[in-house]
């Protein structure tokens, strides 16, 4: 065994975190969703979805209303234009 415990227990379990972002439009306005999903063995252990922000585009360049202090803005933004746009 060696001296990381947690990335060994990771190895033994199989255990796989993912995470991506979903997008909506609704009257409008485009909602953010933070996806977020955790398996062991291949198997689903848990999933949470979660409303980050709202995106929307003004004088040609996108922007988020952050829901979530927490949320990366860029990082949702960048991948809104690259799926939607």
């Amino acid at each position: 065994m060696s001296d990381n415990i947690l990335k060994d227990i990771e190895e033994f379990l199989e255990l796989e975190n993912y995470t991506d972002y979903e997008f909506k439009e609704v009257c409008g306005l485009t909602f953010a969703f933070k996806r977020e999903i955790v398996t062991i063995k291949g198997r689903i252990s848990s999933a949470s979805i979660a409303p980050v922000g709202i995106i929307y585009e003004e004088n040609g360049k996108y922007y988020m209303a952050p829901l979530d202090e927490a949320v990366n803005i860029n990082e949702t933004v960048k991948e809104y234009v690259e799926k939607c746009i």
